[in-house]
């Protein structure tokens, strides 16, 4: 099977970022294209979620190279093979400083046709910058969606064709949307490019194989505006959120009823709303936290692309939401299918993590004359010096450059796991009477919410009170402790085929399952 995932402005760029920390975790399907749409090619959430996709595909591909290091096919730790195109964004509006003037050929215009835009823009939109995005207004960000030609010869629209084209051979394919319902970008962009996605399907005359899915995110934070220097200026205001939204629904509502359009939709928002500390409005200052809501959307389309979801003929419209109560809790977070436990791969993850971050990835950094003071330990003879010794040579060669920007990659995403659930886990509830308790972070996190660029600081080094908190790590849970997972690296059974780092990497992720 398939599988195709757009993520649609700002929001559906951070629930592609959940996604991906679940895909690392064991949670995704088998294959997987990622595409993003945005005007705003600088959004600072934007660029987060591209330069995650880029360590997860290289991590990914160099860990399951067979000539070097196999993860081997039976891993779990980056299981999901992701493909992006060169460019990983499409922007709608090609050029510098576009305007909707410019892009409908406004002077060119009978006149009846300008008195009819006048009606229906005011010349401030008329003549809006839109590099930094349609700052939520649907009505400018529809008229540049329908102006743009997705054609084959474009990259983005190009791996839509490849998908329909690969439905029409006989394989199933699934494309899923996510954006915001309230926003410029994604109100605009979530039906047209559904709605464009399928007349290509009807123009090739594919009647079979093709699914189609969304997630819808209604309002789920909110913030202040500052009163300075915002004359002029068109920008996302909170307070408008809703009656968007509103708008938005009744238009759906109708769109559902007439037209079949996706076969899944998963809808969810959240209240009490989430208070964002720094507003911005676009551009690579625009670094906005990850969110509860956005897992649950991530979750979503994990779930669409199970094999054991079975799509009906009828349109299904699902609703995603936490129990009852007021604290966030691991219980909250859906399972992707019957065989796929969220909380138990999620968790794995972060104590991978942890454990990699600053047990033994600080093991394995360095050159030989630092690292071999771990020979004669039984999980580096067994894990390490077995399968980076070279022949040749006569030497262990961990310490050589090939060795070590994967050992120093990995270090660095694993400190995106960490900064990502502990980010999630303070923002989501800042200023709101809700508890969130998935992990304890504070014994290894600083959390400094209006410092846009960096709210969440890793620790650069634990001692050893500090590290002996691990088995508190995951609340809600029988806690692992470091020894149990030292323990376990030393007699976890080796898959066949595996080489390299690989092994020392699914060894030490397979030690930290519960």
């Amino acid at each position: 099977m398939r599988n195709y995932i757009i993520g649609i402005g700002g929001t559906g760029a951070k629930c592609l970022e959940h996604l991906l920390h679940c895909c690392s975790a064991g949670l995704g399907p088998d294959n997987l294209w990622a595409g993003m749409v945005d005007q705003d090619e600088a959004n600072g959430n934007v660029s987060r979620t591209k330069i995650l996709l880029s360590k997860y595909m290289n991590l990914r591909n160099t860990l399951r190279d067979e000539n070097k290091h196999d993860l081997s096919s039976e891993s779990n730790l980056f299981k999901t093979n992701i493909s992006a195109n060169n460019d990983s964004v499409w922007l709608p509006l090609k050029g510098a400083d576009p305007t909707l003037e410019q892009v409908i050929n406004y002077n060119v215009l009978k006149p009846e046709v300008k008195g009819l835009i006048d009606c229906l823009y005011d010349p401030e939109e008329k003549m809006q910058n839109l590099s930094e995005g349609f700052r939520a207004r649907p009505n400018i960000g529809a008229a540049a969606m329908l102006a743009t030609t997705s054609n084959e010869e474009d990259p983005f629209w190009s791996q839509i064709y490849k998908a329909i084209d690969a439905a029409r051979g006989g394989e199933q394919v699934r494309v899923f949307i996510i954006s915001s319902i309230f926003g410029g970008t994604g109100a605009s962009g979530f039906p047209n490019i559904a709605r464009r996605i399928k007349q290509i399907q009807q123009e090739r005359n594919v009647t079979s194989n093709f699914h189609l899915g969304g997630a819808l995110m209604l309002p789920y934070f909110n913030y202040e505006v500052p009163e300075e220097n915002m004359d002029g200026e068109l920008f996302a205001k909170p307070e408008e959120f809703l009656d968007q939204t509103k708008g938005a629904l009744e238009y759906y509502s109708k769109l559902f009823e007439y037209n079949k359009i996706f076969d899944q939709v998963y809808v969810t928002g959240w209240d009490p709303l989430s208070k964002l500390s720094n507003f911005k409005m676009g551009g690579n200052l625009q670094n906005n936290p990850p969110l509860f809501p956005e897992l649950y959307a991530a979750l979503g389309a994990l779930r669409f692309f199970s094999s054991e979801n079975t799509i009906s003929e009828n349109q299904e419209i699902f609703h995603i939401g936490k129990n009852d109560g007021e604290d966030i809790l691991w219980s909250d977070i859906p399972n992707v299918s019957n065989s796929l436990n969220s909380k138990d791969c999620i968790s794995q993850l972060i104590r991978f993590s942890f454990s990699y971050n600053w047990m033994y990835g600080p093991s394995l950094t360095g050159s030989w004359s630092k690292i071999k003071k771990y020979q004669n330990e039984h999980w580096f003879k067994r894990l390490i010096y077995k399968n980076t010794y070279n022949n040749d040579t006569k030497s262990c060669e961990v310490g050589h450059e090939r060795y070590q920007e994967i050992i120093s990659l990995m270090q660095d995403y694993c400190q995106d796991v960490l900064t990502w659930i502990t980010d999630m886990q303070y923002s989501t509830v800042a200023n709101t009477d809700q508890k969130m308790e998935l992990i304890l972070s504070d014994f290894f996190s600083e959390f400094s919410p209006k410092n846009v660029s960096k709210r969440v600081k890793i620790k650069e080094k634990l001692n050893a009170s500090e590290k002996n908190q691990f088995n508190k790590l995951i609340n809600d849970s029988k806690n692992l402790k470091l020894l149990n997972v030292m323990s376990n690296i030393s007699y976890k059974k080796i898959y066949r085929g595996q080489k390299g780092l690989g092994v020392f990497m699914d060894i030490l992720f397979r030690s930290c399952e519960q």
